[in-house]
């Protein structure tokens, strides 16, 4: 038996309708919140991830 884990990233905005991401390519989460970025994914200063629905409700 293998286990495995998937690096996943949550999202910071209150209330959020897309909670948390991954991306199969990723091995940790700085390499999801590169390869997401491009999907409107953004991280602000202090580690917060905010998802592109937060980001656009002004959640910062």
């Amino acid at each position: 038996m293998s286990t495995y884990s998937i690096p996943i990233v949550h999202c910071d905005g209150p209330d959020c309708e897309a909670p948390e991401i991954h991306h199969p390519a990723a091995r940790t989460a700085d390499d999801v919140r590169r390869l997401r970025r491009p999907d409107g994914w953004h991280q602000r200063p202090g580690g917060r991830d905010i998802c592109p629905v937060c980001w656009a409700a002004g959640h910062r």
